[in-house]
């Protein structure tokens, strides 16, 4: 369907929806989309820079720059709404400024840790604005994930990347280091070890990269419980954010406590969204279990499967020593672990030096005949490499459905 959309209002698109900008200028989370002439793609696989893909369970705002045009694909009418405004809210506007305003004059220190927190309120939205109108002013930065659930690439990974360009897909930013957790919730010790590892990945990131001017910290969304508050406390600790932007709800009480120990550091700013997006799309349990199955399932489809020898091969797991402030890798001895659950447990592939090579699932361990039968994708270089084996703790079939979890 053709849709005309006027300078200063908004289409607001569900997913799956593909649309093709025809005329005029649109303005996407902060990246601006401009039509262009039509031409021959060399690539026939490449997007071309006109066109809007919307995953599902995803809304994308169209604000119009200019007048425009649009040819819109999508299942159902229902998924597009126009509105004539701007769907962005004037508090998620003001703290942009605020925090382009603070980059420019933190000029040449180290780079402005920048984290955003929340139930499930639009963490990953928010930051994907701030992204494109802090790189539309020059500035580049990193993005870390380290929301389990919702990674798109490697799930159950902590991530970092570089932003230096616009984007709407977090397959876009350019990957440079990943740690396995393997679980989708950072339970029991596990939560110790993710915060530890946002930390690392922070100065190793800081140190590739001299001069650079911000990280983007996504976080997930727990945030209830006693629980929760030990968690967000200690990984606040951890990773020091110099920006605290919390979706505040005052009917949760955890938000008080977990505040109460943000502002211990004076110089720490914090920046609360009370406001309602009216025009955010909550997804449902269903839908983000669909989108954790879905974003395997991709994952898994490049796999097959694989033998490797046992010989000079060692299960371990990670612990945390909270006094020493140190992830530590415990040995698990092959005759212990095959007596219990494991079968198609998540598994980190890492190499000597503890560096992730991928990820698999683990079918079966033969100790008789001495390998192991694996599902993944491992060049025979990359078999060669692998030393050991970091079990973790979520068990899922080759299709990315829920087994089960391996308690260790």
């Amino acid at each position: 369907m053709i849709k005309d959309l006027k300078k200063g209002t908004t289409l607001v698109v569900k997913g799956p929806t593909r649309i093709t900008l025809l005329e005029g200028e649109v303005e996407v989370l902060g990246k601006n989309v401009r039509a262009i002439p039509e031409t021959t793609l060399e690539d026939s696989e490449k997007v071309p820079e006109n066109v809007i893909i919307v995953p599902s369970a995803l809304n994308f705002p169209l604000h119009a720059l200019k007048n425009s045009k649009l040819e819109v694909y999508t299942q159902d009418e229902k998924n597009i709404e126009m509105i004539s405004e701007n769907s962005i809210p004037d508090e998620w506007i003001k703290i942009k400024n605020d925090i382009i305003e603070d980059i420019k004059k933190n000029k040449g220190a180290p780079p402005l840790k920048i984290m955003v927190l929340g139930i499930s309120s639009g963490k990953t939205t928010l930051i994907k604005y701030l992204a494109n109108n802090l790189v539309n002013e020059g500035l580049i930065g990193g993005y870390l994930d380290s929301d389990l659930g919702q990674q798109i690439l490697l799930p159950t990974t902590l991530m970092i990347g570089l932003i230096d360009k616009p984007f709407l897909s977090l397959k876009e930013i350019q990957e440079e280091k990943r740690f396995f957790i393997g679980a989708t919730f950072p339970k029991g010790v596990q939560k110790f070890i993710v915060s530890h590892y946002t930390k690392d990945l922070i100065d190793f990131f800081s140190e590739q990269h001299e001069g650079i001017e911000y990280i983007l910290i996504d976080t997930d969304g727990w945030v209830k419980t006693e629980a929760g508050c030990v968690y967000k406390n200690f990984f606040i600790q951890k990773v020091d954010p110099d920006i605290l932007i919390v979706f505040y709800d005052p009917q949760i009480e955890e938000y008080d406590e977990i505040l109460k120990i943000a502002k211990e550091n004076k110089k720490r700013k914090i920046m609360l969204i009370k406001g309602e997006n009216k025009y955010y799309y909550e997804k449902s349990k269903e839908e983000r279990r669909f989108l954790r199955q879905s974003r395997f399932s991709r994952v898994f489809e490049e796999f097959q499967k694989i033998t490797i020898p046992i010989d000079d091969l060692v299960f371990i797991k990670r612990d945390y020593d909270i006094e020493a402030g140190e992830v530590k890798e415990v040995e698990i001895q092959v005759n212990n672990l095959v007596s219990l659950p494991y079968h198609y447990v998540l598994v980190g592939l890492l190499d000597k030096d503890s560096k992730l090579i991928n990820v698999a699932l683990l079918f079966t361990i033969n100790i008789e005949k001495n390998y192991i039968l694996l599902f993944s994708s491992l060049s025979y270089k990359e078999q060669k490499g692998i030393k050991k084996l970091l079990l973790g703790s979520l068990r899922l079939s080759i299709k990315g459905n829920h087994q089960g979890y391996l308690y260790l």
